[in-house]
């Protein structure tokens, strides 16, 4: 079955994905019709979940599938091209309105994708399924994500506390959910467990830049200062003719950029050092 070519924002977390998924849909481009509270398809993060639990690893120690072998890279495969031709696991993607319409991955002709930072690292498997698909991955300074990060760890780590007395959240772990009702992550705590991540996704993306897959790496920093030029070059990407930039500039928030500069925060330099990112 032939399938539609799909635009994937990747990423690392933080860094920005979000905002493009707001900047692309308001020129078209559809990304489910269920999302999650940061813009990400519910069904593509699922399968992402799914996938990176068979390499041992979660978006918080996200791991290469270069370990696994051809017999289980295919089945993996196999089973993901299953999933996303079943008409009925579909309406997860396209909505109840689809029971409908009969859209599918192999007949809808408008502008869609998914983000997902994970993307990241499971796009050796997505770029298999769909040969033709293109990527639009952001970067952002490392002590922006980070602090960013840790302050989001903050407010799920109260989120958790609040739901522990929940009736649904005592069934979950006996669920077959990984890391179910659980939103923080365990993983990072400090500023250096943010960079040590950061590298990880900043190794990866450089590995996918030399793939043979039609991609295209924004930095956030010039989205902020040269909005415009850099809303053109991703619009010229995307194939998006039809745009109106002052109002499309006006998703964006100029004063957030390097907005951690000026605080006194604690890391190890060696670490940012490890980190190659140009402000």
């Amino acid at each position: 079955m032939k399938l539609t070519s799909p635009l994937i924002v990747t990423g690392m977390h933080r860094s920005g994905t979000t905002l493009l998924v707001k900047i692309l849909e308001k020129n078209g481009v559809f990304f489910g019709a269920y999302q999650d509270n940061n813009s990400e398809s519910i069904f593509f993060q699922r399968l992402n979940r799914w996938l990176v639990s068979f390499n041992n690893s979660y978006w918080d120690n996200p791991k290469s599938f270069d370990t696994l072998d051809n017999i289980n890279l295919d089945f993996l495969i196999s089973k993901c091209n299953r999933t996303i031709q079943n008409k009925i696991l579909t309406l997860y993607y396209f909505g109840l309105k689809n029971i409908f319409l009969n859209n599918s991955f192999s007949s809808y002709d408008l502008p869609w994708g998914w983000k997902d930072p994970l993307n990241t690292f499971t796009l050796d498997i997505w770029s298999k399924i769909f040969p033709c698909i293109s990527i639009i991955n952001i970067v952002r300074n490392p002590i922006d994500v980070s602090c960013s990060l840790i302050n989001r760890q903050s407010k799920m780590k109260s989120h958790d506390l609040k739901n522990l007395k929940k009736y649904f959240n005592s069934l979950v772990p006996i669920l077959s959910i990984n890391k179910g009702a659980v939103f923080r992550s365990f993983e990072i705590n400090t500023i250096d467990d943010c960079l040590i991540l950061y590298k990880k996704y900043q190794d990866k993306i450089k590995l996918n830049n030399l793939k043979n897959i039609k991609q295209i790496n924004i930095k956030y920093e010039d989205l902020v200062n040269n909005t415009e030029d850099e809303l053109i070059k991703i619009y010229s990407f995307c194939g998006i003719n039809n745009f109106n930039l002052k109002q499309d500039s006006k998703l964006i928030d100029k004063n957030i950029a390097n907005k951690y500069n000026n605080l006194d925060i604690s890391f190890d330099s060696k670490l940012l050092d490890l980190i190659s990112y140009d402000k």
